[in-house]
């Protein structure tokens, strides 16, 4: 059983705003799209309006007083999240689970993603000299225990300075360079980059890392257009 989880809280002074609706349509693009059996949830304390079939965990509440200066005007600071790194993590999240971010597209098979032995995969930076993007990880609970061990503020100023973003910075400056990833041979993109040129495969899942979400590109991408929806039936 691999639990998909995806996050939920509200921070002030954030450019985009996300709600139990983002929750109930990510889950429902799952849903469609993983056959392998599997549960959702949703770690949050703010469940109204969640689905029921959407289990709730409570925040387990780390690092909620840390931010990087560097990752302002609005951009979510997300160091809550290296909570998946503690050793005790399994009781929390599962044994083995895969983290989402709620501006993703999800509009192909996810069973090869995620049915394969690494304890770790991230999805790929978006751009040269950014090893990972934190929209995505797969892991088994208790995997590099030191990404959570060794944080504190002091090492979200010295990942700041190095790379872009708030945990995912902390990711690649404690990571290294090496972990495995999905890229665009997998099918997983961003809405930039190989997904506005020339495509390896067709797209699985396609994220919004910018400004830009998937409520607002469905106007104009046919990918986000068929596949952000909650009903199970085929686009039309």
């Amino acid at each position: 059983m691999i639990s998909i989880i995806f996050w939920l809280w509200k921070q002030e002074k954030t450019r985009t705003l996300y709600t139990a609706n983002h929750v109930n349509i990510a889950a429902a693009m799952v849903r469609r799209n993983l056959s392998m059996p599997h549960r959702i949830a949703c770690v949050t304390d703010m469940p109204e309006g969640i689905d029921r079939s959407v289990e709730i965990i409570t925040p387990p509440g780390d690092f909620l007083d840390i931010a990087n200066p560097r990752w302002t005007n609005g951009r979510p600071q997300c160091y809550r999240r290296l909570s998946m790194f503690r050793r005790d993590a399994a009781g929390i999240f599962g044994e083995r689970f895969v983290s989402m971010d709620l501006d993703a597209v999800i509009g192909g098979p996810l069973d090869p993603l995620f049915d394969r032995d690494d304890d770790l995969v991230l999805f790929k930076g978006t751009v040269r000299g950014r090893p990972y993007n934190g929209s995505m990880l797969l892991m088994t609970a208790g995997c590099r225990p030191q990404v959570y061990e060794d944080f504190n503020q002091e090492a979200a100023l010295e990942s700041g300075r190095l790379f872009c973003g708030s945990d995912q910075a902390w990711l690649m400056h404690k990571l290294g360079p090496d972990e495995k990833v999905w890229d665009e041979r997998d099918g997983v993109y961003w809405f930039g980059g190989a997904y506005n040129r020339r495509r390896m495969v067709p797209p699985r899942v396609l994220f919004f890392p910018g400004s830009l979400k998937p409520w607002d590109a469905a106007k104009v991408d046919r990918f986000t257009r068929d596949h952000y929806r909650m009903d199970m039936m085929e686009a039309a």
